[in-house]
Protein backbone atom coordinates (compact mmCIF):
# COMPACT_ATOMS: atom_id res chain seq x y z
CA UNK A 1 0.00 0.00 0.00
CA UNK A 2 1.35 3.37 -0.99
CA UNK A 3 1.75 5.98 1.71
CA UNK A 4 -0.33 8.46 -0.30
CA UNK A 5 -3.24 5.99 -0.32
CA UNK A 6 -2.84 5.41 3.41
CA UNK A 7 -2.74 9.10 4.25
CA UNK A 8 -5.40 10.14 1.75
CA UNK A 9 -7.89 7.31 1.12
CA UNK A 10 -10.00 7.73 -1.99
CA UNK A 11 -13.24 7.74 0.07
CA UNK A 12 -12.10 10.75 2.05
CA UNK A 13 -10.93 12.54 -1.06
CA UNK A 14 -14.43 12.22 -2.53
CA UNK A 15 -15.95 13.73 0.64
CA UNK A 16 -13.47 16.58 0.64
CA UNK A 17 -14.11 17.31 -3.03
CA UNK A 18 -17.87 17.38 -2.56
CA UNK A 19 -17.59 19.69 0.41
CA UNK A 20 -21.13 18.95 1.55
CA UNK A 21 -22.54 15.67 2.81
CA UNK A 22 -25.19 13.92 0.75
CA UNK A 23 -28.83 13.75 1.79
CA UNK A 24 -28.40 10.11 2.78
CA UNK A 25 -25.48 10.99 5.04
CA UNK A 26 -27.42 13.81 6.67
CA UNK A 27 -30.42 11.54 7.20
CA UNK A 28 -28.21 8.86 8.72
CA UNK A 29 -26.58 11.38 11.08
CA UNK A 30 -30.00 12.59 12.24
CA UNK A 31 -31.18 9.01 12.79
CA UNK A 32 -28.01 8.12 14.70
CA UNK A 33 -28.30 11.22 16.85
CA UNK A 34 -31.95 10.55 17.58
CA UNK A 35 -31.32 6.92 18.44
CA UNK A 36 -28.37 7.88 20.60
CA UNK A 37 -30.46 10.43 22.44
CA UNK A 38 -33.21 7.88 22.93
CA UNK A 39 -30.66 5.42 24.33
CA UNK A 40 -29.49 8.03 26.82
CA UNK A 41 -33.04 8.60 28.02
CA UNK A 42 -33.56 4.86 28.42
CA UNK A 43 -30.33 4.63 30.43
CA UNK A 44 -31.55 7.37 32.76
CA UNK A 45 -34.85 5.55 33.28
CA UNK A 46 -33.00 2.31 34.03
CA UNK A 47 -30.83 4.08 36.59
CA UNK A 48 -33.92 5.40 38.33
CA UNK A 49 -35.45 1.93 38.41
CA UNK A 50 -32.21 0.35 39.66
CA UNK A 51 -31.89 2.84 42.47
CA UNK A 52 -33.39 1.26 45.54
CA UNK A 53 -35.94 3.10 47.63
CA UNK A 54 -35.01 3.53 51.25
CA UNK A 55 -37.47 2.57 53.93
CA UNK A 56 -38.40 4.72 56.89
CA UNK A 57 -36.68 2.15 59.08
CA UNK A 58 -33.35 2.49 57.25
CA UNK A 59 -33.65 6.29 57.33
CA UNK A 60 -34.29 6.21 61.06
CA UNK A 61 -31.26 3.95 61.60
CA UNK A 62 -29.04 6.30 59.61
CA UNK A 63 -30.43 9.27 61.50
CA UNK A 64 -29.73 7.52 64.81
CA UNK A 65 -26.07 7.16 63.78
CA UNK A 66 -25.95 10.89 63.01
CA UNK A 67 -27.54 11.74 66.35
CA UNK A 68 -25.02 9.57 68.22
CA UNK A 69 -22.16 11.16 66.27
CA UNK A 70 -23.44 14.66 67.04
CA UNK A 71 -23.73 13.84 70.74
CA UNK A 72 -20.12 12.63 70.82
CA UNK A 73 -18.74 15.74 69.13
CA UNK A 74 -18.06 18.68 71.38
CA UNK A 75 -17.43 21.04 68.49
CA UNK A 76 -20.96 20.78 67.08
CA UNK A 77 -23.62 23.07 68.43
CA UNK A 78 -26.72 21.71 70.11
CA UNK A 79 -28.82 23.27 67.32
CA UNK A 80 -27.68 20.50 65.00
CA UNK A 81 -28.70 17.86 67.50
CA UNK A 82 -32.13 19.43 67.96
CA UNK A 83 -32.62 19.56 64.20
CA UNK A 84 -31.75 15.88 63.85
CA UNK A 85 -34.10 14.99 66.71
CA UNK A 86 -36.92 16.93 65.01
CA UNK A 87 -36.24 14.99 61.84
CA UNK A 88 -36.33 11.77 63.84
CA UNK A 89 -39.72 12.76 65.25
CA UNK A 90 -40.98 13.48 61.71
CA UNK A 91 -39.77 10.08 60.50
CA UNK A 92 -41.56 8.40 63.40
CA UNK A 93 -44.75 10.22 62.41
CA UNK A 94 -44.33 9.04 58.80
CA UNK A 95 -43.86 5.50 60.03
CA UNK A 96 -47.04 5.70 62.09
CA UNK A 97 -49.02 7.14 59.17
CA UNK A 98 -47.86 4.40 56.83
CA UNK A 99 -49.12 1.62 59.05
CA UNK A 100 -52.41 0.02 58.09
CA UNK A 101 -54.83 -1.14 60.69
CA UNK A 102 -56.02 -4.68 60.11
CA UNK A 103 -58.70 -6.80 61.65
CA UNK A 104 -58.14 -9.64 64.07
CA UNK A 105 -59.58 -12.08 61.54
CA UNK A 106 -56.16 -12.48 59.98
CA UNK A 107 -54.77 -13.67 63.34
CA UNK A 108 -57.56 -16.16 63.99
CA UNK A 109 -57.53 -17.95 60.63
Amino acid sequence: MAISNFLNPSDEERDIQDGTPSEDEILQEVIDEHLGLQQTQDDDEEELQERSLHSVKSARQALQVLIEFTEEQEALQSDYLRGLERLEFTLEALDQESRVQSTLDSWIT
